[in-house]
């Protein structure tokens, strides 16, 4: 789900293939959910996640938010889900008050006109010692410092917000006053080279040693109120 201030949405290519950031947010999951308890993907895309997680925790119900009804067709006929929710806006789900375990925003708060009300409302849907997970792309990933040489600017028409990875984590510690429970990343894209699976395990570690340089900046939310708490991947 992609929403502008100007009411004007961006979806993502219903022909989208599997990215990194779908398979490491699958994976952490895995790591940190409830193996029997609710999962919603508020902007689910194409279901490339959801089908990642239903791999890894065949047991755990899956809910997929879109505003989009094609996007939730694909991502019903590629994944076994529990619902989906077709929406206009976050606020459906808050008032619908439904309660998850585990919410997912992966690459769709950037999109969105009132991010920390948006973040506050996520957490008034989570179950006690719930978790959000919570992706947006990092503006500060050298691919995008290199096209800025060669153009005037870069940005995707839909964003509203860009958080490179120290700005993304003030805004959910210092000004959210989020209990981030762990800081991950996914990979360094190459330039001219990303797209080649040769170079793929080269792009991972890349991102281990300089996350900053990311091309995802992801964190894990506990909804409790013990010490926030930062890990690197």
């Amino acid at each position: 789900m992609k929403e502008t201030g100007h009411g004007r949405n961006i979806h993502i290519s219903y022909d989208q293939k599997l990215q990194p950031y779908h398979c490491r947010i699958a994976e952490l999951v895995s790591e940190y959910s409830r193996p029997n308890g609710n999962l919603l993907d508020i902007g689910c895309g194409v279901g490339h996640t959801l089908k990642r997680i239903r791999k890894l925790l065949p047991d755990i119900a899956l809910y997929a938010a879109d505003i989009d009804d094609e996007t939730l067709g694909i991502t019903a006929n590629r994944v076994n889900l529990a619902g989906t929710l077709k929406i206009d806006s976050v606020e459906d789900i808050i008032e619908s008050n439904r309660k998850f375990d585990t919410v997912i925003l992966s690459h769709s708060l950037e999109h969105m006109r009132c991010p920390l009300d948006i973040i506050e409302g996520v957490m008034s849907i989570l179950e006690p010692g719930g978790l959000v997970i919570i992706a947006v792309p990092n503006p500060g990933r050298l691919n995008v410092f290199l096209g800025n040489l060669v153009r005037r600017h870069y940005a995707n028409p839909g964003h509203m917000h860009a958080w490179d990875r120290s700005h993304f984590m003030n805004f959910l510690e210092n000004i959210a006053g989020l209990n981030v429970i762990r800081y991950s990343h996914d990979y360094f894209p190459l330039p001219l080279l990303h797209g080649f699976r040769v170079f793929q395990p080269l792009e991972k570690l890349l991102a281990h040693l300089f996350p900053w340089l990311s091309f995802s900046n992801i964190a894990v939310i506990r909804s409790d109120t013990s010490s926030v708490e930062s890990g690197s991947a």
